[in-house]
């Protein structure tokens, strides 16, 4: 394996052999790809057109901007693309669904802090993967245990833009190389240490 595999070669080692992880990983390819749309149009900031904009409130009563919405627009279309049965995303009210009978649901807040978004500072997208209701559940079962959880992650757009992400098994980071548009690996393992202090940015 090379120094810095891309996603895609990382995830196919990870897959093989398995029945059910590659509905997890060509999910994950897709989230990633929209990121990367995303992060180019965070990168461009006002010359992308008016990113910041006010677009109505969303269910929880926060304000929508227009990133929010077009970020939303490319996740869903993205899942069109995977196997996912439906999406539950914090700009839509109800569940949306995908591709009936798919194996897999979406959960995603697809720009978190775009009240960033007019000051230059980070914004990301964060998601969770799971496996649909069975046995006649709904497809969009969310109440479900959190071990049953197949994958979750987050991508960051700061000044490099990196997907944080756990297939269940340690946490790993991905570096977006703006060059061939690639999520590569750069950090295999993430862990906190037992003895630190943390500290929020935004506090």
């Amino acid at each position: 394996m090379s120094e810095h595999p891309s996603l895609k070669n990382y995830l196919a080692d990870w897959s093989r052999d398995s029945e059910t992880r590659p509905a997890v990983a060509e999910t994950i390819e897709a989230i990633a790809a929209a990121c990367v749309e995303i992060s180019s149009l965070v990168a461009r900031g006002p010359l992308a057109g008016e990113l910041g904009a006010e677009q109505g409130d969303n269910v929880d009563g926060d304000t929508q901007k227009a990133l929010d919405l077009i970020a939303n627009d490319l996740i869903i279309e993205a899942m069109h693309n995977a196997p996912v049965a439906c999406l539950v995303s914090e700009e839509l009210e109800e569940p949306k669904t995908i591709n009936k009978g798919a194996p897999l649901f979406v959960t995603t807040d697809p720009l978190d802090g775009s009240s960033n978004i007019d000051t230059n500072v980070s914004v990301g997208t964060i998601f969770s993967i799971l496996p649909t209701g069975k046995n006649g559940e709904d497809p969009c079962c969310l109440l479900q245990s959190g071990i049953e959880q197949l994958a979750a992650g987050y991508v960051i757009y700061g000044p490099r833009t990196a997907l944080v992400m756990t297939l269940g098994d340690g946490t790993m980071a991905f570096t977006l190389d703006p060059r061939t548009r690639e999520f590569r690996l750069t950090r295999p393992t993430i862990e906190i240490i037992p003895d630190t202090n943390e500290f929020a940015i935004n506090s």
